[in-house]
């Protein structure tokens, strides 16, 4: 079984692209049309481009603390491979985890972001020790694909 979210970090990219392009026009807009020079009145474009700043922010932060990856999960071959990467502009760190069926040992979630969205966390026979690796977020796979992924992995950690 494969499971890829490629569309999702699509539609997150876009959605950034968009919601920035519209962030730049509305604050390009107030600062040279003249519509909030009005004298006498309470709210100046100033007010109004530091408002729209500040939700702009907020926003962008939300995106970042739901710190979305994209994910890849293949079990086909004899190899459960997790390939997953964050969604952002100056991470370019890609990473790839190779557990054979046989030494695959169990797998966890955690809940993170005010327990909307999971990690999941590995477990591996390594060196007669079992080994955890980090977490990988899965904010941006969707969550019928978190279901088939978490079936599969318990079938293979069942096996012990």
């Amino acid at each position: 079984m494969k499971i890829d979210n490629q569309r999702n970090i699509y539609k997150i990219w876009l959605r950034k692209m968009v919601f920035t392009i519209t962030f730049t026009a509305a604050i390009v807009a107030i600062v040279f049309l003249n519509i909030f020079d009005q004298p006498g009145s309470p709210i100046t474009k100033y007010h109004l481009v530091i408002a729209i700043s500040l939700v702009f922010i907020v926003i962008s932060i939300i995106g970042y603390l739901r710190n979305p990856n994209y994910f890849y999960f293949d079990d086909t071959n004899d190899v459960l491979v997790f390939r997953y990467y964050p969604v952002g502009l100056f991470n370019s760190r890609k990473n790839s985890i190779q557990i054979p069926k046989q030494q695959f040992v169990k797998f966890e979630t955690e809940k993170f972001f005010l327990g909307m969205e999971e990690k999941l966390i590995l477990h591996q026979h390594y060196r007669k020790k079992v080994a955890k690796y980090k977490p990988i977020s899965l904010s941006a796979v969707d969550k019928a694909d978190r279901e088939k992924l978490k079936n599969v992995l318990s079938r293979y950690s069942s096996r012990q």
